[in-house]
């Protein structure tokens, strides 16, 4: 057993010498930890490796599943997303890997967990290389401080989504080079965590530069400030501190008025990949460019019944798997003249000659996904070129709106004018305010957040979290739409891994598992 962690280990350690050229940068080869970290160059590369951990994963993906050590891409390649919808009202699977969240049944055991906190530590300690490393190198020092600032914006961002989802965990902030050293680590109180990451994001918000290394997808100082608000935000889910959701609105609001982000006209503008990086993108997990490996948005999501019964037997995604699947409450939970429902969701399909395939007759199911497939530029519906959207500037106006009416007791004018400003993007009012929300009490409100986060963020890593949350009653919540899951309190986190706590002792289990 530890022999298979020493491998997992060094893993960690070597991940960077496989970066293969995130973002236009030339790979890396023959790279050794003595002669690395010489060069400006240098340190860009290994700033470089993190992006491709918390993307593809810095392994093949056919090498492994989450059952081995190489898990199945990155951070936020499948099961990040995937998971947060299933362990919930949202979704249910249709693929056995993932029968354990959907009906929350999940042991300590199951190969997405233990495939997740792998691909966060792997990402983690491809960060601490970077901040370690860097500050020795010989280079202008505002271009060493905005690299060491990238590093530790992301490793910020993923110590905080650890964090949310297991609550305490071992805090390493150094490169994993003894692997000795990683069998006595304990896990670190949540606060604790959220400290380090808030630490994190203020230096990467006070260093990033604007004219260095500014692109698509990288690390700058707004986007650490909007992620500071959503660990704000997590941190409050704990402490209900009027002073954590201030700090909410705060880090919100001067995202909100830097001017640099607006929500597109249209809803279904965001997963056009040739918007992809577009007004409403704040933080974003890039796939499909040159050099790049493509998301599974389409192969985890779309069913194959469209073309299996084309007439021609060679319309839509040729690889299609519907890993998980829509609830029939979520779609029936939108309203009418919604238009991110039928963006989200589809229940039919029409082909080129105007036949159309009804889900509920000739599928599996009667509601499949659909918001990630942009059917012009990827017909066949393959690998996507599909961003993973961390997140749209849309959650930046309702994380605020939340905030607000958590530190007033209730929804001010602002709180209104944030939600609104989604709400009549989803129903096309053009200002009109026919759908606007007013008259709320604080529980109504924040009801009303509750919901419409869902309908706003469906598959963008926000659900359960929302029901830990904002949710009354979380279990039965959940009950209403899955009376046959096993959902309680406990679920509220997820298990930490059997197969971690195997090899460190000193790794206590959260409650209930």
């Amino acid at each position: 057993m530890k022999t298979r962690f020493i491998y997992a280990a060094l893993s960690l350690t070597l991940a960077l010498s496989s970066c293969s050229g995130f973002l236009d940068e030339e790979p890396l080869s023959n790279v050794t930890d003595k002669n690395y970290y010489a060069t400006e160059s240098d340190a860009e590369g290994a700033v470089n490796a993190i992006y491709e951990t918390v993307g593809i994963g810095s392994v093949s993906q056919w090498q492994g599943t989450g059952n081995a050590n190489t898990p199945y891409g990155g951070v936020f390649y499948n099961d990040f997303w995937l998971t947060q919808d299933l362990f919930s009202d949202n979704a249910e699977h249709d693929n056995y890997l993932y029968a354990n969240f959907d009906n929350f049944s999940l042991p300590e055991t199951d190969g997405k967990v233990k495939s997740l906190w792998y691909t966060f530590y792997r990402s983690i300690n491809t960060a601490n290389i970077a901040i370690d490393k860097i500050p020795a190198i010989n280079m202008d020092e505002k271009r060493r401080n905005h690299l060491v600032g990238e590093a530790r914006f992301w490793r910020g961002l993923l110590y905080a989504e650890m964090a949310k989802i297991w609550s305490d965990v071992p805090l390493r902030l150094k490169p994993s080079e003894s692997v000795d050293a990683l069998f006595s680590v304990e896990r670190t109180d949540q606060l604790e965590v959220l400290k380090t990451a808030i630490e994190d994001l203020t230096y990467a918000k006070d260093n990033l530069m604007d004219d260095y290394r500014a692109g698509y997808g990288r690390a700058n100082s707004l986007m650490a400030q909007a992620v500071l608000a959503k660990v704000y935000l997590i941190k409050a889910a704990r402490t209900h501190s009027k002073e954590d959701y201030q700090a909410v609105v705060d880090w919100a609001y001067k995202v909100i008025i830097s001017g640099k982000y607006d929500l597109y006209p249209d809803f279904q503008d965001n997963f056009i990949i040739s918007k992809k990086h577009g007004i409403e993108s704040v933080v974003s997990i890039n796939y499909g460019a040159p050099d790049l490996w493509k998301s599974q948005f389409n192969v985890s999501l779309l069913p194959a019944e469209i073309r299996q019964y084309s007439p021609g037997g060679n319309e839509g995604p040729s690889n299609a798997n519907s890993w998980i699947v829509p609830t029939e409450e979520l779609y029936n939970s939108f309203a009418e003249g919604d238009v991110r429902r039928d963006v989200t969701i589809m229940k039919d399909f029409t082909y080129s000659d105007g036949s159309t395939l009804v889900f509920a007759e000739s599928a599996r199911y009667p509601y499949y996904f659909c918001k990630y497939w942009d059917r012009e530029a990827e017909p066949m519906g393959q690998n996507s070129e599909q961003n993973y959207p961390y997140m749209r500037y849309s959650e930046v106006l309702l994380m605020y709106a939340e905030a607000l009416n958590e530190v007033n007791d209730g929804p001010t004018t602002e709180a209104y004018e944030a939600i609104n400003k989604v709400r009549d993007r989803a129903f096309k009012d053009n200002g009109s305010g026919e759908h606007d929300l007013k008259g709320l009490d604080y529980k109504s409100f924040r009801q009303a957040i509750l919901d419409e986060r869902r309908w706003e963020l469906v598959l963008e890593g926000s659900r359960w979290f929302d029901l830990v949350r904002l949710s009354t009653d979380f279990a039965n919540e959940i009950k209403r739409t899955k009376p046959d899951s096993y959902v309680e309190e406990k679920h509220k986190l997820y298990p930490i891994p059997q197969y971690e706590r195997l090899l460190n002792d000193r790794i206590t289990q959260n409650d209930g598992y």
